[in-house]
């Protein structure tokens, strides 16, 4: 669990480093699971230009959609279940209880509204890839009504990570009584996130962020589940998962 001097550091800058949230065991099961899906995907397209460096376990095809249940989406047990033929059942619980839980501590109003899983996924960066991610901000991929809808991504890096293999840029709030709200131009020195393997980088929907290439010779691994303020919609459908926290 999060302390209040955490969560009130979020709450300023947009963003959160936990280190060591991982324990070594636990990183190797995500990375167990990041190869295989990592694998599955090389097999049938360029890592980069077909799958954009994102591996979602659900998403990837790994999974005929015949093999998940539509409820598989929203459903807490039916979420574990398929994700438990991928990897453990206990990899999955922990995404649910552990990083949902701090989830939950820094979603505002969350004891009035469900938290749920809105999506996960490996960013996977081969070695000496120009791969980048330019300036962004999460939120802006929704619609204008989405966007009631508050979000925190939980940025889990399962090696080691720097400026050389393509960690991520911040740009913290301007001004924290206005979160979200940027000049047009990137701050002229952003804060690099130098991160050991098991660290977790919260980082809320509306913080401005990018990522650079990894310029090693070997692969560059992150785990990153994101977590909504009640589900998201797109019309009469889910526009992603809607997976309680909560059991």
């Amino acid at each position: 669990m999060l302390s209040a001097d955490q969560i009130q550091i979020f709450c300023r800058t947009g963003y959160l480093i936990v280190p060591d949230f991982l324990a070594a065991d636990e990183i190797k099961q995500h990375q167990d699971e990041a190869e295989l899906l990592t694998n599955h995907c090389c097999e049938r397209g360029d890592l980069v230009a077909q799958w954009g460096c994102v591996v979602e376990p659900l998403g990837c095809g790994y999974f005929d959609h015949s093999e998940i249940p539509a409820d598989a989406r929203s459903s807490r047990a039916e979420y574990l279940r398929i994700r438990a033929q991928v990897s453990s059942s206990g990899l999955a619980a922990r995404v649910l209880d552990r990083f949902g839980a701090c989830a939950r501590q820094l979603l505002a109003d969350a004891s009035q509204r469900e938290v749920v899983l809105l999506n996960e996924q490996y960013i996977v960066k081969p070695p000496r890839s120009t791969a980048e991610f330019a300036w962004h901000q999460d939120v802006l991929y929704f619609s204008q009504t989405q966007r009631q809808h508050i979000i925190v991504s939980v940025w889990t890096p399962l090696c080691d990570v720097s400026s050389k293999n393509g960690t991520v840029l911040i740009d913290p709030y301007p001004d924290p009584t206005r979160p979200g709200e940027y000049p047009a131009q990137p701050a002229s020195s952003p804060i690099a996130a130098i991160l050991a393997a098991g660290s977790a980088l919260f980082m809320d929907g509306r913080l401005r962020h990018c990522s650079t290439e990894n310029t090693t010779s070997t692969f560059r691994t992150v785990y990153m589940p994101q977590f909504s303020l009640g589900a998201v919609a797109a019309g009469s459908e889910l526009a992603a998962l809607a997976v309680p926290v909560d059991q």
